[in-house]
């Protein structure tokens, strides 16, 4: 038995945001207590202090690339999810059907993070910075990716394809309709990497359906969420009325302030978001999950919003719930413990801005499947932790 004390527990999918306690047996979730010390507990309980702490679901992130050694992204995922507060992270498209495999037995299998997939429509994935994985569209094969898929349904969530220029050339077309192809046949959402994209984003919207995740939604680059005087295009909001789901994809040129200000300004605030964690960003602009929560968190987001938006939002979005993103009892024992610390560090974006944060994130401990873990704070939060004392701010 463990028992998690003392500490602001929030899980938004389930609407709690009070003191209390959680407790863990054998490696699930048995419940949280709301009024401590009320509740006879049998048998020996190891006790955590969370004082002054909030005590969130795992977090869930839910675009990373962790596939060290194939792809030129890739990361170990122990060290740069579980090691920063994240439980389960999934990859969005660091693989492809020919690749799968070794994702699955090399990374996966030996991850105590759990880590979920997006699979890439195109059969190498995401092998190399020299050439775009679609820029020659014999690679891109829905018969393969629904194969792989039916292979692994434990673990692929859905198909990933990127659309900018880089990836696709000038015209993405073809490549949106392979990977809607291998979706529709799976019945599973589409992910569809949008910086860069040409033509605009009003001509893809309409192809997406309910479930489908937009990423990297508040780039400042062409083909963006904003029309030229810097309003949400009307399509965006008819997109989200039938279910499209927006996600940061924060990355290391995905992410705008003045892009999300504005969005969050006219009430288009994201569905998820996800640090889309590489090694490319590890040591900026990203840094990690938590970081780029504290950004949302700086532009206004509400904090209840913030954790659901990295925890019930994004365990819906890849069909999880039940398994992972709430306290709910019966669940994993997915635990997250975070300090929300006050003062000033500057955060840039990834575009080239830098703002001053007055509220941190900061990751103290995580439980992944019942395990128990103290973390050692990295990135912005290195400072933040090495400045001592009990957290602060704590409030919405």
């Amino acid at each position: 038995m463990l028992e998690i004390t003392g500490g602001r527990v929030l899980d938004p999918g389930q609407g709690i945001d009070a003191p209390a306690t959680v407790r863990v047996s054998d490696g699930t979730i048995s419940g949280v207590d709301l009024a401590p010390g009320t509740e006879a507990v049998t048998g020996e309980a190891r006790t955590i202090d969370a004082a002054g702490l909030l005590v969130t679901p795992g977090l869930v992130d839910l675009h990373t690339h962790l596939f060290p050694g194939v792809s030129h992204y890739g990361i170990e995922p122990d060290t740069y999810c579980a090691g920063r507060g994240v439980t389960t992270a999934v990859d969005a498209g660091s693989a492809g059907a020919q690749t799968f495999p070794g994702l699955r037995r090399y990374v996966i299998e030996r991850s105590r993070t759990q880590v979920l997939a997006f699979l890439n429509i195109a059969v190498e994935g995401m092998i190399s910075s020299l050439v775009g994985e679609l820029e020659d569209i014999r690679w891109g094969s829905p018969e393969q990716a629904i194969a792989r898929a039916r292979e692994n349904p434990d673990l692929i969530v859905g198909i990933k394809v990127r659309l900018g220029y880089q990836m696709v050339g000038n015209d993405p077309g073809p490549a949106l309709r392979l990977a809607r192809e291998a979706a529709d046949t799976l019945g599973l959402p589409l992910m569809v990497h949008v910086i860069d994209i040409r033509p605009s984003l009003d001509w893809l919207l309409p192809y997406l359906r309910g479930g489908d995740v937009v990423t990297h939604c508040f780039h400042g680059n062409e083909g963006g969420i904003l029309d030229a005087d810097g309003r949400v295009l009307p399509a965006a909001f008819r997109a989200r009325d039938r279910g499209v789901l927006f996600d940061v994809g924060h990355g290391v040129g995905s992410f705008a302030y003045r892009v999300a200000r504005a969005a969050l300004a006219q009430g288009f605030p994201p569905d998820t978001i996800s640090s889309d964690l590489h090694a490319h960003n590890v040591d900026g602009p990203a840094f990690d999950q938590a970081t780029t929560l504290s950004k949302l968190l700086h532009l206004g987001m509400p904090l209840a919003d913030v954790i659901r938006a990295t925890t019930a939002a994004p365990a819906a979005a890849v069909r999880r719930e039940g398994r992972i993103g709430s306290l709910a009892a019966g669940q994993p024992a997915d635990v997250s413990v975070l300090e929300l610390r006050d003062g000033h560090w500057p955060l840039p974006d990834a575009a080239g801005a830098t703002e001053v944060v007055e509220r941190l994130l900061v990751p103290r401990m995580v439980i992944r499947a019942g395990e128990f873990r103290e973390l050692t704070a990295a990135g912005p939060a290195a400072a933040a932790a090495g400045a001592g004392g009990a957290a602060q701010g704590m409030g919405g």
